[in-house]
C-alpha cells in the first residue's frame, strides 16, 4: 500500500477555502464570510476548529476569527508554508525525531488532583468521513474528530510512507503542532513497533518505553504533556498509520481513547471504500 502525501492537490493561499469541524460535524469549502456569518449566528459552536485550504493543520476557531485581515492572511502564509514543505522534510533521512528527553521529565504526578472529564462526546465518524472528497481530507478529518473524542489538546497522524521507506508525522492540531510535519519516525521507535503490532498504547502516570517516545514528540509543541496516548490505523493487518494524542490536564483514560478506535476503523472503512490506497 502506498499513502504519499501530494502537497500539490493543496488549494493556493489566495483561494478563499475554509473547512470546519466541531468533530462530530464537518463542512467545507466555504468563505471566510460565510463562516463569520455562521459563527455570530450560533450556528457555528465557537469551539470548532478550522484549517485553511492549504493546511495540514487545524486551528481552534476563534483563534482565527479574531485575527484582522493583515494578520489573518500572514497566518495562513506562515502554515501554508509549513504544510507545503512537509513533503520535503519527510523525504530527509536526516529528518528524524530525536529521542526522548530523561524519563523524569515525562512523568505525571503521582497525586493526581484535576477532576475527571466529563463523558466523552458523541461521535459519528461515519457521517464526518463521507464529507471527505480524498485521502488526504479523511487524515484531518480523523485527526479533528480524535481530538474531540479524548478531550485532547494535541493530536498528530503519522503515515506509513513506502514510497519513502518511513513512517512520518503528516498531519498535526493544536498550537505549534505544525512544527512536527514531516518529522520522520525511527525504525525502532517503541510507539511504531506497538503500532505495528496491533497495540493501542495508554500513557500511565509512569511512563513505559513507548509512552516515553510519543511524550517526547508531544512536549516539543505541548509543555509538559500529563497524557499521552497512541491508536494504529491498520488495514488487512498492515499499518496505514498512527494516531497519537497528548494533553496538559492529567493522563487518559481507557474509555476516552476507545472511541478513537472506533474513528481510526470508520477511517479505515472508508478508504477501502473509495479505494483510496
Amino acid at each position: 500500500m502506498h499513502a504519499a502525501m501530494d502537497s500539490g492537490n493543496l488549494p493556493v493561499v489566495g483561494e478563499d477555502q475554509w473547512f470546519l469541524t466541531n468533530g462530530v460535524e464537518a463542512v467545507g469549502p466555504v468563505t471566510f464570510e460565510l463562516m463569520q456569518r455562521g459563527l455570530h449566528a450560533g450556528r457555528i459552536p465557537v469551539d470548532s476548529f478550522v484549517r485553511h485550504g492549504s493546511w495540514k493543520v487545524w486551528r481552534k476557531l476563534q483563534d482565527i476569527e479574531g485575527l484582522t485581515q493583515e494578520q489573518r492572511e500572514a497566518q495562513i502564509a506562515e502554515l501554508a508554508e509549513v504544510s507545503a514543505g512537509a513533503e520535503a522534510r519527510a523525504s530527509d533521512p536526516k529528518n528524524e525525531a530525536p529521542p526522548p528527553p530523561p524519563a523524569e521529565e515525562l512523568e505525571a504526578p503521582a497525586n493526581d488532583s484535576t477532576p475527571p472529564s466529563l463523558k466523552p462526546p458523541a461521535i459519528d465518524p461515519e457521517s464526518v468521513f463521507a464529507t471527505a472528497e480524498d485521502l488526504e481530507q479523511a487524515f484531518l478529518l480523523a485527526l479533528s474528530t480524535s481530538v474531540t473524542a479524548a478531550n485532547a489538546h494535541l493530536g498528530l497522524i503519522h503515515v506509513v510512507r513506502h514510497d519513502l521507506k518511513t513512517t512520518a508525522c503528516s498531519f498535526a492540531q493544536g498550537h505549534g503542532a505544525e512544527s512536527l510535519l514531516g518529522e520522520r519516525m525511527a525504525e525502532n521507535d517503541p510507539a511504531l513497533l506497538a503500532a505495528q503490532a496491533g497495540h493501542t498504547i495508554v500513557g500511565e502516570m509512569r511512563l513505559g518505553e513507548a509512552g516515553k517516545h510519543i511524550a517526547g514528540r508531544v512536549a516539543r509543541a505541548l509543555p509538559g504533556p500529563r497524557g499521552v496516548a497512541m491508536v494504529p490505523i491498520r488495514m488487512d493487518s498492515a499499518l496505514v498509520g498512527m494516531i497519537e494524542l497528548g494533553r496538559t490536564t492529567r493522563p487518559f483514560r481507557a474509555r476516552e481513547i476507545a472511541p478513537v478506535e472506533t474513528v481510526a476503523e470508520a477511517l479505515v472503512t472508508r478508504i477501502s471504500a473509495a479505494a483510496w490506497l
